[in-house]
């Protein structure tokens, strides 16, 4: 299905601009997100979020599914799966209303309720509303990656595209292997749920305190 919307795509043409080489190219990319905030800030802010909440979920979901909610690997899979339904929920729901005010502010709402969401999700008392609170985080990444993405394509200049799109990318997930190691590392000093949502916990306290800054009100 994936290929048939591709097939249908009619992307822009782009000229190429000269090659000065990898390193001078990464160079410039990097000077060029450092002068805009709302790059450099969120580039490195979700570093850290992604460290602290996508980490602990990737080694601790299977235990807070087993100890927490007494279930087994077919929870965990229906609670992967309703995470997967909302983020195409969400994906859809993007491109339907593509919102075009203050998408800095709004982008990072997604974001903020996706943090609280995890927080509900790790510490629910009962199952169902675990997956309730699993299709809710899928719903706000699936909107909030589709707007962050577009964002790029429209408000980046052309012959920095690629290279903002590549820091993005291996800037965002730059510490996540040093989350992976905290996580299991700590795996035996709290339960999984306490861990997941504290991780969530600081991740939303650091995103809503990025949501007062005027810089980020001037992204529209």
């Amino acid at each position: 299905m994936s290929a048939a919307f591709l097939s249908l795509a009619r992307p822009r043409e782009i000229v190429a601009e000269e090659k000065v080489g990898a390193f001078r190219e990464i160079a410039a990319g990097v000077r060029y997100v450092a002068g805009v905030p709302w790059l450099w800030v969120t580039i490195t802010l979700f570093a850290v979020i992604l460290m602290l909440q996508l980490a602990p979920q990737q080694v601790l979901m299977p235990e807070l599914v087993r100890e927490h909610f007494d279930r087994g690997i077919g929870a965990y899979g229906l609670l992967t799966t309703a995470f997967g339904a909302g983020t195409v929920v969400g994906t859809l729901a993007f491109g339907q209303f593509t919102p075009r005010r203050r998408r800095g502010v709004v982008n990072y709402t997604f974001w903020l309720v996706n943090s609280l969401a995890i927080v509900l999700m790790a510490l629910a008392p009962w199952f169902g509303l675990a997956l309730g609170a699993g299709a809710v985080r899928g719903f706000c990444v699936g909107f909030g990656v589709a707007m962050w993405e577009t964002m790029l394509q429209e408000l980046v200049p052309e012959n920095m595209l690629a290279r903002v799109v590549s820091l993005d990318f291996f800037g965002s997930f730059g510490l996540m292997p040093v989350g992976l190691a905290f996580a299991a590392a700590v795996a035996g000093l709290a339960s999984a749920g306490t861990i997941i949502a504290g991780g969530a916990l600081v991740s939303a306290a650091m995103i809503a305190v990025t949501m007062t800054r005027p810089w980020l009100r001037q992204v529209e």
